[in-house]
């Protein structure tokens, strides 16, 4: 997948280096114990359509880029993306695709359809 920022190409990568780099950032520490959740506990805010979550996911995917934008040039292009439901849609795509994340995606639509199938 690829973002235009300044005229200038970035492709997203939503592999193992992507989910480092979230990792980083939104890890989950209980009792002392740092934990690599950030996938499935930020997966969910990405499905509710939440753009800073959608921009942290875009920004985390450019881990292999050199240059890299920075996280606010980022989050002025979902900001000014003409069709932000199509970025949505396509990062969960990539996401779906990618061996580091279709386990991910997976057990997320299994309890969604569950929750769904309890209404």
């Amino acid at each position: 997948m690829q973002i235009e920022i300044n005229k200038k190409k970035y492709t997203c990568k939503f592999g193992v280096k992507f989910v480092r780099e979230l990792d980083k950032k939104f890890a989950v520490v209980q009792d002392g114990v740092i934990f690599g959740l950030s996938l499935s506990t930020k997966l969910p805010e990405l499905a509710a359509g939440n753009a800073a979550t959608l921009s942290e996911f875009l920004y985390a995917a450019t881990i292999t880029e050199s240059p890299r934008p920075g996280q606010d040039e980022v989050d002025e292009y979902v900001d000014s993306v003409k069709d932000i439901e199509s970025v949505f849609d396509d990062v969960l795509k990539e996401l779906e695709e990618s061996n580091a994340g279709k386990l991910a995606v997976r057990e997320l639509k299994k309890n969604l359809a569950e929750q769904m199938g309890n209404s």
